[in-house]
């Protein structure tokens, strides 16, 4: 275990897994295998298109990628020169990742040709050269042209910085946070997890979006320390899963709430995947009904809780403890979890806060905000809960104003802010609601919509707009023209 926080970096536990072990199988993505010395290779070629572009040590990169070997290469190779970077969520539309560049303003951005075009039209991008595309494009240098080309940038020296990936959350004012998750924090929670991972699991299956904090930690650099193959899922289905699923070398799987409601078709129809020894559920609270039904078939999920700003994972019903069906589990050895009272919330249940080598210093340029959410290194979680006498953590509430949406966080004064876009809005109020029913959640936006004299708007045009215009994922659920 390393000793020194700038001995933990990811790019050189990348390197050296690629230089020991060359001809192992790194990763599957369509059924067609990768090797380590390829994908170090690749990385290479991609850190020398960055640098040509004045990519260098402190610049940052946003990266819109899904769950292709894309997303690993061009991660590393960010690393590799020392920069940092942003990850994105493909879902993300102009007027976010407008937003996510003011904050940051990355050297390079990532993206498909169609965003980039829209980012242009934006005046977010004022220069074609800086952009890299996922597909095939005459207007940018796509990164297809960066692979097959014979360019490449083995040079490596590491420098005396800890950012990681900085992935944007806690929107409560509207405007998204940039959390700056540390190499150190990283590969600490990953190297814990891992050590509880069963040895015999040789293959682990990628289907949480690597751009988020649980799936960077729990599907990219825990399979990395286990020296595992990952298998890429780039889009959830259940015929992929279930081939995935059935590959005997799968020992584990991690994944969200809403996942395993789909799959219990699977089961249904008689797969039993008794091959897998450990099933991990985050991101979003298990209802204690399907938790119990899965557990009636012999498949025990253990279900964990975490925010991004602590990389992300902070309890866990983890192995060789029971598992408590409908708590979050016992705080992860790495860090202290608390339950502090303030005057907003009654009886033995507080705010839950967290300290540890996996909490965020701070905020991307954001002094203020982290000031307000991390004091004297504890992050306040926001989230309401208690402990049990067997010291295991319950979540009964929200202090936060936010809801969750299939695993992503969605705050309503974020939501306002993007729809206020729209020229015909003149002003709109959005509001979260959360019913904590005991065995479940149930959790969805409505927007209050004042249109502007003389337009005329319906409640299907505004949602129209919003597909186009917003992450799908934080469109309201209800939408109301006054």
């Amino acid at each position: 275990m390393c000793s020194q926080q700038f001995t933990c970096n990811l790019y050189e536990l990348f390197q050296e897994n690629a230089l020991r072990f060359p001809g192992k199988i790194m990763l599957y993505y369509n059924s067609v295998p990768v090797y380590y010395k390829d994908a170090l290779h690749n990385v290479h070629k991609i850190a020398h298109a960055l640098r040509q572009l004045g990519v260098h040590s402190g610049s940052t990169v946003i990266m819109q990628i899904g769950n292709t070997p894309y997303f690993i290469y061009t991660f590393f190779a960010i690393l590799q020169c020392n920069a940092i970077p942003v990850l994105v969520n493909p879902l993300a539309r102009q007027y976010e990742l407008q937003h996510y560049s003011n904050v940051t303003q990355p050297a390079c951005l990532i993206t498909d040709s169609g965003m980039a075009d829209r980012l242009v039209q934006c005046n977010v991008i004022k220069d074609l050269n800086k952009v890299i595309t996922i597909d095939d494009s005459d207007k940018y240098t796509s990164m297809d042209s960066i692979i097959y080309a014979d360019a490449s940038d083995s040079h490596y020296v590491q420098e005396n910085t800890d950012a990681a990936a900085i992935i944007f959350t806690s929107a409560m004012d509207g405007f998204a946070l940039g959390a700056v998750l540390t190499h150190y924090g990283i590969y600490q929670s990953a190297h814990t997890v891992a050590q509880m991972m069963p040895e015999s699991a040789s293959v682990s299956v990628a289907v949480l979006p690597l751009f988020h904090a649980f799936g960077l930690t729990s599907s990219l650099v825990v399979p990395m320390i286990k020296n595992a193959s990952i298998e890429l899922v780039e889009k959830f289905s259940l015929k992929k899963l279930v081939r995935t699923l059935s590959n005997k070398e799968v020992g584990v799987f991690v994944g969200v709430p809403a996942m395993y409601a789909i799959m219990k078709g699977l089961f249904e129809r008689g797969n039993t995947f008794n091959h897998i020894q450990l099933w991990v559920s985050g991101g979003d609270y298990l209802p204690l009904s399907l938790q119990q039904w899965y557990a009636d078939r012999g498949v025990d999920i253990r279900q964990g809780y975490g925010l991004t700003e602590a990389s992300p994972i902070v309890s866990w019903n983890m192995p060789g403890i029971v598992n408590k069906m409908g708590s979050i589990g016992k705080p992860m050895p790495y860090n202290q979890v608390h339950v502090v009272r303030d005057t907003e919330v009654l009886g033995n249940h507080g705010q839950i806060i967290v300290k540890g080598m996996n909490v965020i210093k701070h905020y991307y340029n954001n002094p203020e905000k982290t000031k307000e959410y991390i004091k004297d290194g504890w992050l306040y979680t926001g989230d309401i809960g208690y402990f049990d006498n067997d010291g295991y953590l319950f979540i009964t509430g929200r202090k936060k104003d936010m809801v969750l949406k299939n695993g992503y966080n969605v705050y309503p004064k974020e939501v306002e802010r993007l729809l206020l876009y729209n020229p015909v809005i003149q002003s709109v109020r959005v509001t979260g609601h959360v019913e904590f029913l005991g065995d479940s959640t149930r959790e969805w936006l409505v927007a209050i919509i004042k249109p502007k004299p003389g337009t005329q708007v319906s409640a299907e045009m505004i949602r129209t707009w919003c597909a186009e215009n917003i992450s799908l994922y934080k469109i309201p659920d209800e939408i109301i023209v006054e």
